[in-house]
């Protein structure tokens, strides 16, 4: 993880940071990615953080923003990071995220729901293998809030004539452990899985998470080792099996919508939106090209819900403007935005690029 030290020092004070952080946004500027980062020192020293410190550094969905824009390349989302590390070992986090922590390691998901009813998902229309080198992971957020998208996917899999296996040890992909620095938690957590899926003989991982995908192509080869099986998003299998015409289109759509994207997928926005085309949707670019978090992740929707909340809303009401519809291809952020809107009485659609997908194929499957 490194020293940290001489990073925060280079910080130049440019202030690009604070214009881009979802929190800063509908907070103010008592809460930047620079003032988290030089709180680093007292982090480390063991100093007492007054309350507004605490919650600065907590206030932070690790979307990776600020990263993008920091123009002497502060690694301000590691640092983030460390500092919970730090404050974890402490036993100084917050006992919500304590919580979840135990969910993961003790029900295998964020929510601690019964982990029994992962796959209660699965009809019998769906053509899934016993064994094969191909995998799909479902998700937990998928698996227990948004089934119809594992279905779908599976549904788009087998018009293309493939047939996944699942893999019935699936494992929650431990994100939450990496956003909130329990480093020795994520090193057990990769190790146990990637020995797992490589004994099942998988070749290929599809994971309709962006969150799933991320951690486990680049987290876990930081906390264990680079699997020996290739991980693929979804959205990247659907736009090869479109391209190379291995499905049909019957029933193309003729609309516009906005699409939210995923901070886990940021560098492959062109994947859905070359799917959408092809299905018939005029992508809304409500964001002029740059990538908003929904709130959600990293402990911010559950730690402090009404900021979580106002994040998701800045991609509702611009959403509002142009469409009754928003599409996504993020579950969490489906699962979120969803909800929020839900709560705050606004009449919105959320749909998986795959439920669109599996729509359009139609009578071909």
């Amino acid at each position: 993880m490194g020293d940290y030290k001489q990073a925060v020092e280079s910080c130049i004070d440019c202030k690009k940071c604070w214009d881009v952080c979802p929190v800063t946004k509908v907070i103010g500027n008592e809460y930047t990615p620079q003032g988290k980062i030089e709180l680093l020192s007292k982090v480390e020293s063991g100093e007492e953080l007054s309350e507004k410190e605490f919650d600065n550094i907590y206030l932070s969905s690790r979307c990776g923003a600020c990263d993008d824009v920091c123009p002497v390349d502060i690694p301000i989302k590691d640092i983030i990071q460390y500092e919970r590390n730090i404050l974890a070992k402490q036993g100084r986090e917050p006992d919500k995220t304590k919580y979840i922590v135990q969910n993961i390691l003790q029900h295998n998901n964020p929510g601690g729901r019964d982990d029994s009813k992962r796959f209660d998902w699965v009809s019998d229309d769906l053509k899934l293998a016993e064994s094969s080198e191909i995998g799909y992971m479902v998700g937990c957020w998928i698996a227990h809030a948004r089934p119809e998208i594992a279905r779908s996917t599976i549904r788009v899999l087998n018009a293309a004539g493939i047939e996944p296996m699942l893999m019935d040890k699936e494992k929650c992909c431990g994100l939450f452990l990496v956003d909130n620095g329990h480093f020795e938690e994520i090193k057990k957590h990769a190790r146990e899985y990637i020995d797992y899926i490589e004994s099942l003989g998988i070749k290929k991982l599809i994971v309709s998470c962006p969150g799933c995908y991320r951690t486990i192509k680049d987290s876990y080869p930081k906390f264990y080792r680079e699997p020996k099986f290739e991980i693929v998003p979804a959205v990247a299998v659907f736009e090869e099996l479109l391209d190379e015409k291995k499905i049909v289109l019957e029933n193309k759509v003729n609309i516009s919508a906005p699409l939210i994207d995923a901070c886990h997928l940021k560098n492959m926005r062109d994947s859905p939106r070359n799917i959408l085309k092809q299905i018939g949707v005029d992508t809304t670019e409500i964001f002029d090209g740059e990538v908003v978090c929904c709130g959600a992740p990293a402990g911010l929707k559950p730690n402090y819900p009404q900021t979580s909340a106002d994040i998701a809303m800045l991609s509702v009401n611009k959403s509002k403007e142009t469409s009754d519809l928003m599409l996504s291809y993020c579950p969490f952020c489906i699962y979120h935005i969803s909800g929020v809107s839900e709560n705050m009485g606004v009449d919105i659609q959320i749909k998986d690029i795959s439920v669109l997908l599996d729509d359009a194929i139609g009578k071909s499957k």
